[in-house]
């Protein structure tokens, strides 16, 4: 007989990694579980998800100890062995009350090197490592960070990288300097660092294309004044799509402006590409999913530094070889068969 399992997560219908991978790793358990998915927002799925998979919308009642409840009715009722939080931020928010036959599991998706200090926020951090049967970390630095955070997370704490969601057996991964295109993607401009991209690119005069993905109606408007105020030319936004590897095909060059990032998904895709990358040094998570295959950026000098790495990408044929070949070889690491076996030994 299946065991039950739970997540949580905000919402299905944006399309944000943390929402790809949910669905990537309920689509792969399905045969091995019986899956309810809670979310806190109505709306379809972004991403494909199985029809076994049963989706529970929580009621918009009041205050934190409704929801609580109404969360504790769902784990019970449904007699749920496990219980996996995306967000250590709002797990005391949502998993305060928990039948004694459930285990929390942490499924962390943010990083806490960048995190937000708010009083609630830490109690419910550590919250997570006294609560929790296990806590998942997406990159070693996570592992590293939370162990010297609490001295309760270093026996708990496992290692599963976000995997290769896409085909990779159909890519086509020659070299693409040819193509003269960068590539950005994200939802929030504040976040990924969008604004300090355009600052960047202003700066250079060159034939190369900007590609900018994955943005919502209200971003895309606001980035679409940032650009308009700073006269930036050849530019492209794009909204939210799901033909993402059309954009990953067609690009020469992966961006990574942002201000706070764990270990992105995209980032992870693009290196099956073979997509060279600039990032910035303040993010050990990205950093250390690069491995020899970006150019580093320096964060104190943002814009200037940023602009500087995408310069040096488009004349230098040679390094740009390097770091696509890196990145190929890279992108190894991140197998989704070997994901799944990572779930399983915890959930089995």
């Amino acid at each position: 007989m299946k065991s039950n399992i739970c997540f949580l997560i905000s919402d299905l219908e944006n399309s944000g990694g943390t929402q790809r991978m949910l669905c990537c790793l309920c689509n792969l358990l399905v045969d091995h579980f019986n899956i309810i998915i809670m979310v806190h927002s109505k709306g379809d799925s972004f991403f494909p998800l199985d029809s076994r998979i049963k989706i529970d919308v929580l009621p918009a009642t009041p205050g934190y100890l409704n929801t609580n409840l109404e969360i504790y009715k769902i784990l019970k009722c449904n007699k749920i062995k496990y219980y996996i939080n995306l967000d250590s931020n709002s797990l005391i928010l949502n998993g305060f009350f928990v039948p004694r036959f459930t285990k929390i599991i942490l499924w962390e998706h943010f990083s806490i090197e960048n995190n937000f200090k708010k009083v609630l926020f830490t109690i419910s951090r550590h919250y997570s490592v006294i609560r929790c049967k296990e806590l998942v970390f997406l990159s070693k630095y996570e592992v590293m960070a939370w162990s010297k955070y609490s001295f309760f997370a270093k026996n708990k704490s496992e290692l599963i990288y976000n995997p290769l969601s896409i085909d990779t057996n159909d890519i086509d991964k020659s070299n693409k300097m040819h193509l003269k295109t960068f590539l950005a993607i994200g939802n929030i401009t504040n976040v990924k660092g969008f604004d300090i991209l355009l600052d960047a690119w202003v700066t250079l005069n060159t034939d190369w294309k900007l590609r900018i993905v994955g943005l919502n109606e209200d971003q895309m408007l606001n980035l679409k004044h940032l650009v308009n105020t700073r006269n930036v030319k050849n530019i492209e936004l794009y909204g939210k799509v799901k033909n993402i590897q059309d954009f990953y095909k067609d690009a020469s060059v992966f961006l990574l402006p942002s201000r706070k990032e764990a270990t992105p998904l995209v980032l992870i895709e693009s290196q099956a590409y073979g997509l060279p990358a600039i990032v910035f040094n303040h993010l050990p998570g990205v950093l250390e999913l690069v491995d020899d295959s970006a150019l580093i950026a320096d964060f104190d000098r943002k814009a200037e530094s940023f602009s500087n790495e995408m310069k040096l990408i488009i004349s230098d044929s040679l390094l740009y070889e390097n770091l696509h070949l890196n990145a190929l070889k890279n992108a190894d690491k991140f197998s989704l068969e070997a994901f799944k076996e990572r779930w399983l030994d915890i959930l089995i």
